[in-house]
């Protein structure tokens, strides 16, 4: 999951626009275009490791007791001149890691309508989801094996209940977090994280640049904590700060035994720290 900061930034405006214009086809407004739903049944035989790669669309990804992967797809254009043949879902492999990818072949344009493709992929559950890349659309995952690494340029990421590492990404979202069995490097650039945190794997880092961070962590947490806000109270409750300094906009202390630095900051917004 490479991708240039201006890529990014790019695809958030973009984005931004498409949510727009996608907007159109819900609540008060009547729906005025194409919509079409299918259901595929992929095999899992030799795969050991799931990804997605999703343009435009929501996805929701949830583990299951099954051998192979369901997927349920609506494909969605606000524009009656959308073609929705163009937009297909390719399944490609590469040694054992399987990845399921939306593919749209026809011409993009803001005012004739992008289509959109959400997808809900019901996977076994030793099957590893590994990555999930989302560029319009919220992100939901929940009950699956990882480790796991979201990015997400538009949209909010929701993941609970994963066995495993959970590192997350967002441009402009919320990210929440819970259940994971340790949580990683989360950031967003605009947005609010919502974590609850059992337990870090090595140095980790929770930011975000406009956005409220609340963190609900482990009684046996061990870490070196440092919370900073620029623009914004720091708070701390439930928590013991051995060693531990705090003002109204940073706090820091060891964490049970200490370990690992845990850095928790925000430029503008809240923090607030307690014990789970």
């Amino acid at each position: 999951m490479e991708r240039t900061s201006t890529r990014r930034r790019l695809l958030g405006g973009v984005g931004a626009a498409l949510v727009t214009a996608l907007a159109g086809c819900t609540g008060a407004t009547p729906f005025v275009g194409k919509r079409l739903e299918d259901d595929r049944t992929i095999p899992t035989e030799g795969a050991a490791a799931l990804a997605v790669d999703a343009r435009v669309g929501d996805v929701t990804v949830r583990g299951e007791e099954r051998d192979d992967i369901d997927v349920e797809m609506v494909k969605q254009s606000s524009s009656v001149g959308g073609d929705l043949s163009k937009l297909d879902l390719a399944v490609e492999r590469e040694g054992d890691r399987l990845t399921l990818a939306t593919r749209y072949t026809g011409e993009s344009s803001l005012l004739g309508g992008t289509p959109s493709m959400d997808l809900t992929i019901r996977v076994p559950r030793s099957l590893r989801v590994a990555e999930i890349d989302a560029s319009v659309g919220d992100v939901r995952v929940e009950g699956v094996t990882g480790d796991l690494a979201v990015d997400s340029s538009v949209g909010d990421v929701t993941i609970r209940n994963v066995e495993g590492t959970v590192t997350a990404e967002a441009s402009t979202g919320d990210v929440r977090i819970e259940g994971a069995s340790a949580v990683g490097d989360v950031r967003a650039d605009v947005g609010d994280l919502d974590l609850a945190v059992s337990a870090i794997d090595g140095d980790t880092a929770f930011r975000t640049s406009t956005g409220d961070i609340d963190a609900a962590l482990s009684p046996d947490l061990d870490a070196e904590l440092a919370a900073e806000s620029r623009v914004g109270d720091v708070t701390v409750e439930g928590l013991s700060l051995g060693d531990g300094t705090r003002t109204e906009s940073s706090a820091s202390g060891t964490l049970g035994d200490g370990g690992s630095t845990l850095r928790v900051e925000t430029r503008t917004g809240d923090v607030h720290l307690s014990g789970r």
